[in-house]
């Protein structure tokens, strides 16, 4: 079993500051569009279904690409990836409102525009955590704190960007918010381009290490069972974060403030909970801590299927994100580290893959059954899930398999 000693603060280097900060401006843009896009969707054609397929859409690329950006990221380095995915985000965000006030954005070119986006974050997504580890020391305890502090910079980001977006939705329309978004991911790239550059090698055998780091995976039981998680996990999740819109628009009388303060509370628990778990990944092994974070949020996610106002909602939604951390980062940690070095960034793409491959069926299926089921009906699905894979956590704790 792995034994964690104190370590060093993450917070101690100014490098790690850097991408902390940078990730926070980004993510403050990202979730001020993951309110925007889809209200605007919502709003002008009235079904959930398409909103469902502008969520597709952008998550879609994220699993299919998965194999490709992480020999990109071995290639370019990580320093390099995310500095031209940020530029790439940045055009593509500011593109949507151009096209729209010029009247050139039907609905397939917003679903081309949005793929791009997903495109662009399939390397960026395995880029940011890599570019992570550079910046602190690779130890166990620290790398956990780490991606747990980089949790409360995304969560915190999605506390302030959904209330934030929500304001400005009211006042000057939704797809005007994405050009603070555009303008966030440009600050990203200037902070991000502070970072001392790392010399890459590219390697010949970088394919080859790819197919190894899908073998290391699929015989490691820790990560087997981590991976098996996550995957319920990124099924689940996203069904009650494309709920948030339709409950605000069906009950709360579709009120874009209601919406926004929805997705805050996601944000708020989610940033509550990362502060835990940066303290507690000090103190307990990775697994316990996801198997601890597992069950908590399948008991709460019970709660959600109920009709309730809309202050109890918010807590209610806060209360079950804020053990998704304690699943997240010590599974993130678990991948980073366990692997080989010389596999990593091959590991760690195949992981990302595996949250996000369920993602887009998710989306899209979700957002026909929003239309042809009450929206308690499908959550109480989602609680069933979850509570299943509290139970292959907590399975993991019991046979950890060995360090």
């Amino acid at each position: 079993m792995t034994t964690v000693t104190a370590v060093r603060s993450p917070l101690r280097s100014p490098q790690f500051r850097r991408v902390i900060a940078a990730e926070f401006i980004s993510s403050v843009g990202t979730q001020m569009t993951t309110l925007a896009l889809p209200w605007f969707v919502l709003m002008t054609s009235g079904s959930p279904a398409r909103m469902g397929l502008v969520f597709l859409a952008q998550i879609l690329p994220v699993p299919l690409l998965s194999m490709p950006a992480g020999l990109l990221v071995a290639r370019w380095g990580a320093r390099r990836v995310t500095i031209v995915g940020d530029l790439c985000s940045a055009t593509l965000a500011a593109t949507v409102p151009v096209l729209y006030v010029a009247d050139l954005l039907p609905f397939w070119a917003l679903l081309l525009i949005v793929a791009g986006i997903g495109c662009v974050a399939s390397a960026y997504l395995s880029a940011q955590r890599m570019l992570l580890t550079e910046t602190i020391d690779l130890d166990e305890g620290v790398v956990t704190a780490g991606n747990a502090l980089f949790e409360t910079a995304t969560s915190t980001a999605r506390l302030v960007g959904p209330a934030i977006a929500g304001f400005f939705i009211a006042q000057f329309g939704a797809l005007n918010v994405l050009w603070i978004d555009a303008a966030s991911f440009v600050v990203s790239a200037a902070l991000l381009t502070g970072l001392p550059r790392r010399a890459t090698t590219p390697q010949a055998s970088s394919a080859h290490n790819m197919t190894e780091g899908v073998r290391y995976l699929l015989k490691d039981p820790v990560l087997r069972t981590m991976s098996l998680a996550a995957l319920g996990y990124g099924t689940l999740m996203p069904v009650v974060l494309l709920a948030l819109p339709v409950i605000a628009k069906s009950r709360y009388d579709a009120d874009p403030h209601a919406a926004g303060w929805l997705l805050a509370a996601w944000g708020g628990g989610t940033a509550l909970g990362t502060v835990v778990v940066a303290r507690l990944a000090r103190k307990i092994s990775p697994p316990r801590l996801a198997a601890a974070g597992g069950v908590g949020a399948a008991v709460v996610l019970w709660l959600l299927p109920w009709d309730q106002p809309v202050t109890t909602l918010m807590l209610t939604v806060a209360a079950s994100c804020m053990f998704l951390p304690g699943v997240t980062a010590p599974a993130v940690s678990l991948m980073m580290l366990r692997p080989p070095e010389h596999l990593r960034p091959h590991v760690f793409p195949v992981f990302g893959a595996a949250v996000f491959v369920a993602s887009p069926i998710a989306y899209g299926v979700a957002g026909v059954l929003f239309e042809h089921l009450s929206v308690g009906t499908v959550l109480t699905a989602v609680a069933v899930g979850a509570s299943l894979c509290a139970l292959v956590l907590l399975n993991l704790v019991r046979r950890p398999g060995r360090p």
